[in-house]
């Protein structure tokens, strides 16, 4: 069980290196990226209102600083995000079952 809840946790990890490579491959062989950034929109649709806040990210003019804090604000800060939920339930099932079947002396 233990390594269920580990591979869970990890899980969102996964998903955003799996789609940030999908985009640098689909950059560098000129294939239809919007296509691929769809997938990453959808993976941080549920934290939008939460990363859409005007005043959280600075305005870079540098191109690359600003591509890695795209990728960081649309796949890997809701991979945390995700990851840090799935932790906080997992401590919450484990306090609630602990709760109630105390350990015997």
């Amino acid at each position: 069980m233990v390594w269920i809840k580990r591979f869970l946790i990890t899980l969102p990890f996964a998903i955003a290196a799996v789609l940030n490579v999908l985009v640098i491959v689909a950059d560098r062989f000129h294939l239809h990226r919007e296509h691929v950034a769809g997938y990453g929109f959808l993976f941080s649709t549920p934290w939008a209102w939460l990363l859409d806040h005007p005043g959280w990210f600075p305005n870079v003019h540098n191109r690359l600083l600003m591509a890695a804090m795209s990728y960081a604000v649309i796949l890997w800060i809701p991979a945390g995000l995700y990851s840090g939920c799935l932790w906080l339930l997992f401590l919450g099932l484990g306090f609630g079952r602990s709760a109630r079947n105390p350990p015997r002396e």
